[in-house]
């Protein structure tokens, strides 16, 4: 029979003016790819169109094949750029730039004007493009005239280079790196001299913008600049980060409703006396939220598989563990992993990939803090959706007071949402763990709280969740 090991109590805010922004099926994979543009930061993929979208063989690509090739198809998947290494400074030009080779052909003089932001200035002209073959000419013309200045006004401008970015755009890039370079822009030459390149038909330099470079950064500055423009993923992956960088983007996450997968190939994972692998610290520092995955497979996606598999079902109702894979195989490298190695693994909280006959899964789906990540999610899930119906009904009922017909909207919320809940495997509600709501009675609110103009209700529900490893209390706190 199984044991409950572990007892643990949440507690669950209630704020009645706190709006939902959070997609609990969409995953972020965090990456340092120059197909994702700094001053994008982010994409969103659909599961049809990713292979057209990234170049084949780089992470990005990789990833997301893995990620939507699972027994259930994904939607969307969300790529966040992470500058690993300062960024370069540079300048996007219009949307409405020409095109056609032969428009750009039959210009033999001419011009252009650069300037940055120390209003240093330098101009090209008698630019002959009257030999190019085909629109990558355009490119080697402007570059040729670029390489061929001597002494520029502006640093190192002879070294910049046109080129067209992951997204299609004409770019003028910049060999200088770091926030602290100047930005540079595209204008037309004052008098005109010859053929104004910067006009809209050909660069539409007046609707381009300028792209500031960005010193290197830690993965969870990445992170902070993502939430910055949209914060509505909900579990997120890395590639490419330090066992530090993993650590700390662990106990990042922690203070987020949010969770976090780590891949580790470091071998001291499964060294039961080894203290410096992800897992050993993260378990160490009674992290939650993020899930160490280990393998012995440095150029595989199992974070990709299994939440390509577990994501697209509704929340709660699919378990990470034992959801059979594809695309990835056992952990080990040459061979399976040892009972010992298991053993260490398991000791540490870690996660990893086993085949047994023709099925490949992982094993057995639980976080750093021994917590079933289904349970984490569904947690959040409860929660969110009771916040997001109070607050769409204070859109909808502005009158939010200390009266039994809000109070009875509110046990209306949470009973329904719970009904959800335990529908889904989230919560229970047996006579030995029980739901139980406990909101008051708007004529039991004595006259000291209303003076306060504030409501704060330290039980209005009580739960457990359907958890198999852990006697899971969930306590709610509304605040009105």
């Amino acid at each position: 029979m199984a044991e409950i090991v572990d007892h643990v109590d949440v507690q669950a805010i209630l704020e009645t003016a706190v709006a939902l922004r959070q997609s609990f099926g969409l995953q972020l994979f965090l990456v340092d790819d120059e197909q994702i543009p700094v001053d994008q930061r982010f994409g969103l993929t659909a599961a049809s169109s990713y292979d057209d979208d990234y170049n084949s063989g780089t992470s990005p690509y990789n990833y997301a094949n893995v990620y939507f090739s699972q027994k259930r198809v994904a939607e969307e998947l969300m790529l966040g750029r992470w500058v690993s290494a300062a960024s370069k400074v540079y300048f996007v030009c219009g949307p409405s730039y020409e095109t056609d080779y032969l428009n750009w052909k039959a210009i033999t003089d001419g011009s252009v004007r650069f300037e940055d932001s120390a209003l240093n200035v330098d101009d090209l002209t008698s630019i002959d493009f009257s030999a190019i073959t085909d629109i990558n000419g355009v490119l080697t013309v402007l570059n040729a005239e670029l390489a061929a200045l001597v002494g520029p006004n502006i640093n190192d401008l002879e070294n910049a280079v046109f080129k067209f970015d992951s997204l299609g755009r004409l770019v003028l890039e910049m060999q200088t790196t770091g926030s602290s370079a100047p930005t540079v822009e595209i204008k037309a030459v004052a008098p005109p001299v010859g053929t104004d390149l910067s006009s809209a038909s050909f660069m539409d330099a007046a609707n381009g913008f300028a792209v500031a470079g960005v010193d290197a950064e830690e993965p969870t500055d990445a992170l902070n600049a993502i939430s910055q423009l949209n914060d509505t993923y909900y579990n997120v992956n890395v590639r490419g980060s330090s066992t530090a960088q993993q650590v700390a983007l662990g106990t990042y996450i922690e203070s987020k409703e949010k969770l976090l997968d780590l891949v580790v190939t470091d071998v001291n994972a499964k060294n039961a006396g080894a203290t410096t692998d992800t897992g050993y610290q993260l378990k160490a520092l009674s992290t939650k939220r993020t899930m160490c995955i280990y393998t012995e497979h440095t150029d595989q996606y199992p974070d990709a598989a299994v939440n390509g598999t577990v994501l697209p079902a509704e929340e709660g109702t699919t378990n990470w563990a034992y959801e059979v894979l594809s695309l990835v195989t056992d952990s080990g490298l040459t061979k399976p992993l040892t009972l010992t190695e298991r053993s260490a693994l398991k000791n540490k909280n870690y996660t990893w990939i086993e085949t047994v006959g023709d099925s490949t899964y992982l094993y057995n789906g639980i976080t750093s803090g021994n917590e079933e990540k289904r349970i984490m999610l569904g947690r959040d899930w409860f929660i969110a959706r009771i916040r997001e119906a109070i607050f769409a009904d204070m859109l909808n009922s502005p009158l939010h007071a200390f009266d039994n017909p809000t109070l009875t909207k509110v046990e209306g919320f949470i009973r329904d949402v719970a009904d959800q809940a335990i529908e889904r495997g989230i919560l229970v509600d047996t006579p030995a763990r029980p739901f139980i709501v406990n909101m008051p009675d708007a004529d039991d609110i004595d006259q000291a709280t209303r003076a306060t103009h504030k409501l704060e209700v330290y039980n209005a529900f009580q739960g457990y969740l359907n958890s198999a490893i852990n006697d899971y209390k969930i306590v709610g706190t509304f605040t009105l």
